[in-house]
C-alpha cells in the first residue's frame, strides 16, 4: 500500500471524532481510511493516581497504549488462519507522515463509505437496534471470543456498525490491547475471557439489554 505524503493534509474540517487520547480524521485522496492523531501529553487530562503520576515523570509512556494496542492487534493476526475480514476489530496498517504529524492508518468502518458509521450508543439512542442488528452484535460478541484479542475499552461508543464485502456489521475500533502494568489479560485466557464478559456485562446495561455470561449472547430485557 503506498501513500503520497504530499497530499496527506488535515483541516479541522476534517475531524470525525475525538476521545480522550486520540483525535480521528478522514481525508478524501484515502476515502477507505481514517486517521487517528495521537493527543500530546498537554492535552490530556491527567488523574491524580499512579497513572496520572507515571505519564508526568516519565512521558514517553504515553505511546504505552499505541504499542500494545499494535501488539494485541498482530498476535491475533498470526495466530488465525482464517479470512482477516472476519476480524472483530477495525484493522490496522500502520503509519504515515502527515501536515499534524505522524498519525496511525485504520479501517474506515462505514456504511457510505464516506463517513464513518454509527456507534453502538447512536444506534440505541435513536431506536436503530433492530432484532436484526441485535444478531449482527451478537456475531460481534462470538468473533471477539473466538478471535481472543485482549481488550481495555469494550464500550457501546468504541462499536461502530459499517459493511464489509457488502454486508453490515458491527467492529470494534478502539480499546484493543492490554494496556494495564502488570498485563495478566495478555497471558492468562481466562483472566481475559473475564474481562471480556465483565465489559459486555456494563455495556448491556447501557443498552437495556442483558447479557448471558454462559453463552454470552445479549438479549433483550
Amino acid at each position: 500500500m503506498s501513500f503520497d505524503f504530499t497530499d496527506l493534509i488535515f483541516t479541522d474540517d476534517d475531524l470525525v471524532g475525538a476521545g480522550g487520547k486520540r483525535k480521528v480524521y478522514i481525508n478524501r485522496h484515502y476515502e477507505k481510511f481514517v486517521f487517528k492523531k495521537q493527543r500530546p501529553l498537554s492535552e490530556l487530562e491527567l488523574k491524580s493516581d499512579l497513572k496520572g503520576f507515571l505519564l508526568k515523570r516519565f512521558p514517553t509512556l504515553i505511546d504505552h497504549m499505541l504499542k500494545k494496542e499494535y501488539r494485541g492487534y498482530v498476535h491475533a493476526c498470526v495466530k488465525r488462519s482464517s479470512d482477516f475480514e472476519d476480524a472483530p476489530v477495525s484493522k490496522l496498517y500502520g503509519f504515515a507522515h502527515s501536515n499534524i504529524g505522524i498519525v496511525q492508518i485504520v479501517e474506515k468502518v462505514s456504511l457510505d463509505g464516506n463517513m464513518v458509521g454509527p456507534t453502538l450508543t447512536a444506534l440505541h439512542q435513536g431506536g436503530g437496534l433492530t432484532d436484526g442488528r441485535l444478531a449482527l452484535l451478537n456475531d460481534l460478541v462470538q468473533l471477539l471470543l473466538a478471535w481472543n484479542i485482549p481488550m481495555h475499552d469494550l464500550t457501546g461508543n468504541n462499536i461502530v456498525l459499517g459493511k464489509r464485502g457488502g454486508k453490515e456489521k458491527f467492529i470494534c475500533v478502539d480499546g484493543i490491547g492490554d494496556i494495564h502494568l502488570i498485563p495478566v489479560r495478555t497471558y492468562f485466557p481466562r483472566i481475559r475471557r473475564d474481562a471480556l464478559t465483565h465489559s459486555l456485562t456494563k455495556t448491556a446495561k447501557q443498552l437495556d439489554l442483558s447479557f448471558d455470561k454462559q453463552k454470552f449472547l445479549f438479549s433483550r430485557v
